[in-house]
């Protein structure tokens, strides 16, 4: 019985992130069933939240430094205590990402959570993900009456990726959702997500040789090698034959950036020759880039958490970061668990460079990978 409960909350937690990632497409956008999916994904998160806090069980110190960075964001909106649409839109955020790594952790630690768990959950986000891009990109091609547009649901692509890596023993259907992701990613524009993509697209390459059994290594390289062939042939060529595409990354080289040099400059000078000096060390309060900037969030995590809560916001966001990296030089761990791992890091660190992640909902599916490889006593992964 003790177990079954687990179980499904489990299951349950699921559903709800498929309905709530579904809203738009398999139902009205914002009505009573998107709030209900995420409001249970918020109950049952905090359940196991204090379940893991009031636990006998030693934790280590990412779930720490997790924890104080949610704590942090909570007081600080508790403590700004202006509840404008984008502020509360962004804590929204804040809390499906974060607060999701605790039920999965504890289903990891407790043997609830194994990869066939997790690839059945990445099925159904998958499907729901290119449906969800279709019906955005014919949104927006009806609002701004052109068939080229830039598609934010590529980060949701990118969010997914790594999730393959657990499909280690099956190298050609896993290959094959590879080239599915990337097609998306270049098809929706997103120059950051195809940056990262790209980068989780080698690691993957390298996985998928690292993770081929001694018995069948010679069989295993030749359908590896081809695969990452076939993979780079097929995403050059859909990137090549994408101008819209090859025009906005060639912006970057001119020093077009969205407009995100002028934002991280206002936050930046303006963080430097503050108003007063708690302004400085401390910040101007939750989602302060939006006064900084003249209503535009940082788009960088680092910058975000400068304007919002100053150096200690800088500083745990750090050791955070440095508690992850930590893992991947884990001797215990498996080199599969290591690279993964790795993975999920680098993927991190890059988006919080020139996006946001923590403050984005598509990061939960990254916090949940990061919950169930932390989480689990078992040395590898799959």
């Amino acid at each position: 019985m003790h177990i079954n409960k687990h179980k499904f909350t489990r299951n349950m937690l699921s559903i709800c992130f498929f309905l709530y990632f579904g809203q738009g497409l398999l139902y009205a956008q914002g009505t009573f069933i998107s709030q209900t999916a995420l409001t249970l994904i918020f109950i049952i998160s905090l359940y196991y939240f204090i379940k893991l806090l009031m636990g006998n069980t030693m934790k280590g110190p990412f779930f720490r430094a997790w924890s104080i960075l949610l704590a942090l964001n909570i007081a600080g909106f508790v403590v700004t205590a202006d509840f404008d649409p984008q502020r509360i839109s962004m804590f929204k955020n804040i809390l499906t990402c974060m607060l999701s790594f605790y039920p999965f952790y504890y289903y990891a630690e407790n043997d609830l959570l194994e990869s066939k768990h997790l690839l059945w959950f990445f099925a159904f986000m998958l499907l729901i993900t290119i449906m969800q891009f279709y019906h955005t990109k014919n949104l927006l091609m009806s609002l701004y009456e052109r068939e080229e547009v830039v598609n934010n649901i590529s980060y949701m692509f990118v969010a997914l990726a790594p999730f393959l890596f657990l499909l280690k023993k099956n190298k050609l259907i896993s290959g094959v959702l590879m080239g599915v992701i990337l097609f998306y990613v270049i098809l929706g524009n997103k120059r950051g997500a195809l940056v990262a993509a790209a980068i989780v697209a080698i690691i993957y390459a390298f996985y998928q040789l690292r993770t081929i059994e001694k018995h069948e290594r010679f069989r295993g390289y030749v359908i590896a090698f081809i695969m990452i062939i076939a993979i780079g042939y097929f995403a050059y060529s859909n990137y090549i034959s994408n101008e819209f595409f090859i025009n906005r990354m060639s912006m970057v080289t001119e020093g077009l950036y969205s407009g995100r040099d002028y934002i991280y400059a206002d936050i930046y000078n303006k963080w430097l020759r503050p108003d007063t000096i708690p302004n400085f060390f401390f910040g101007y309060g939750f989602a302060g880039s939006l006064e900084l900037t003249g209503g535009h969030y940082a788009h960088n995590d680092w910058l975000e958490l400068l304007s919002n809560f100053g150096l200690p916001g800088v500083c745990v966001y750090l050791y955070l970061l440095g508690t992850a990296i930590k893992y991947i030089f884990n001797k215990e761990w498996a080199s599969d668990k290591r690279i993964f791992m790795f993975t999920i890091v680098v993927m991190w660190f890059i988006i919080s460079m020139f996006s946001m992640w923590y403050t984005k909902m598509s990061a939960s599916l990254q916090a949940i990978l990061l919950a169930y490889l932390i989480g689990c006593k078992k040395i590898s992964i799959g």
